[in-house]
């Protein structure tokens, strides 16, 4: 069964009456690549037997980064809602490479909101193609959430800027092509794009994670980084600005990324509590087991519902901020409980079983990432007083 559902097709059609049978072939089309090729080697990337590296290369020959840009870079410049989407399904194929995805977009939809247009003209195609890797370089080793108050510097000299210090817990490190760099100059934070290989450009041990194994996690380290005056994305100073922006984008993307987590580890209880018996019937009859089920199909369909409300809002050019947070704190914490739910319904084989437990393992981490939920509940909070006034 491909894990492009009914239900999405139904969604698309309530949201996209004009387009839906246009983006519903174009997410059938992903899903059909997505079950074949991703979800059953996604066990192998998540123990380290295989590596993201082709598989993720073979979605981007699909169509995978064109999605939500412009034509005139060479995208299908579909609707986010619908890139969204496509990150939900392969959040159900595999979570790692969704991550990996995810960030790489997110320094894409960076360079077309405000980069200039040669960065576009130059990046842009590659990026969304495949044929260039991206990673977001913002978190610090004592500045993760308070981004404001980053260490790392860029002193202009000559034509060109020289950065130093270091970037903590970055995703597609060392295997990127082009680094979305944040650093402080003489007028506050600011953004740059920077090539690898450079030579002031090097990279801590790979991380090792309790989930989301399958991308590659490192720190980044910038020893008298030398990057052209050109590259600079958008004005000095404005990087917090550009930063926070991204983001916005990025938690709606990840959000629809937790739900599809969610989804495959309960398609799995599922199916184990229909076939499992205990005490001379299938565990699926018992009340409390039927109450989990229950619980995360009602967690699934409204962190879907979240996401894409958020999505439309921000395709309307309205301020989404504050629904865009909401989703993610919404779906990140239902995922967990719903992978939760599914190694308690599988019982000793959920806490021994790595294809049950690594779906808790991966959502574990996105609760944290792209903004925790503790500092989002403090975003949402605020921007909703501020609509009140």
């Amino acid at each position: 069964m491909s894990i492009f559902t009914p239900e999405h097709r139904k969604l698309i059609q309530m949201f996209h009456p004009a387009k839906h049978q246009e983006y519903s072939d174009v997410l059938s089309s992903l899903s059909s690549f997505m079950d074949k090729e991703i979800l059953p080697v996604s066990p192998k990337l998540d123990s380290g037997e295989e590596s993201i590296v082709l598989p993720r290369k073979a979605l981007f020959t699909q169509g995978m980064g064109l999605v939500p840009f412009p034509s005139e870079y060479g995208g299908l410049g579909l609707p986010f809602s619908v890139y969204a989407m496509a990150v939900e399904l392969l959040g159900t194929a595999d979570a790692s490479m969704a991550l990996s995805v995810e960030i790489h977009n997110a320094v894409a939809e960076g360079v077309l909101r405000f980069g200039s247009e040669s960065q576009r003209a130059r990046h842009l195609g590659p990026m969304i193609s495949g044929r260039k890797l991206a990673s977001f370089a913002l978190t610090e080793p004592a500045s993760g959430s308070d981004a404001g108050n980053m260490a790392t510097t860029a002193e202009k000299r000559a034509g060109e800027y020289v950065i130093n210090g270091s970037k903590m817990f970055i995703t597609n490190a060392g295997e990127a092509d082009l680094y979305l760099v944040f650093a402080k100059t003489s007028k506050g934070p600011s953004c740059f794009l920077l090539e690898s290989p450079n030579p002031g450009l090097k990279f801590g041990a790979e991380l090792k994670k309790l989930g989301m194994r399958g991308s590659k996690t490192h720190e980044v380290i910038f020893s008298d980084c030398r990057v052209p005056e050109e590259n600079l994305v958008g004005e000095e100073g404005k990087g917090a600005d550009y930063a926070k922006e991204i983001l916005h984008g990025a938690r709606i993307v990840v959000a629809a990324l937790n739900v599809g987590i969610a989804q495959l580890a309960y398609g799995k209880a599922l199916a184990y509590a229909r076939q499992r018996r205990a005490f001379g019937r299938a565990i699926a009859d018992f009340q409390l087991i039927r109450e989990k089920v229950a619980d995360t199909k009602i967690g699934i369909n409204a962190g879907r519902l979240l996401y894409l409300y958020a999505s439309k809002i921000k395709e309307s050019g309205g301020d989404y901020s504050s629904e865009a947070s909401q989703a993610k704190v919404y779906a990140t914490e239902m995922s967990l409980k719903a992978c939760d739910d599914a190694i308690q319904i599988h019982g000793g084989y959920g806490y021994t079983t790595d294809d049950i437990h690594r779906h808790w393992r991966d959502a574990r981490l996105l609760t944290i990432g792209e903004g925790t939920s503790e500092v989002l509940r403090m975003l949402i909070s605020r921007r909703e007083l501020a609509r009140a006034a």
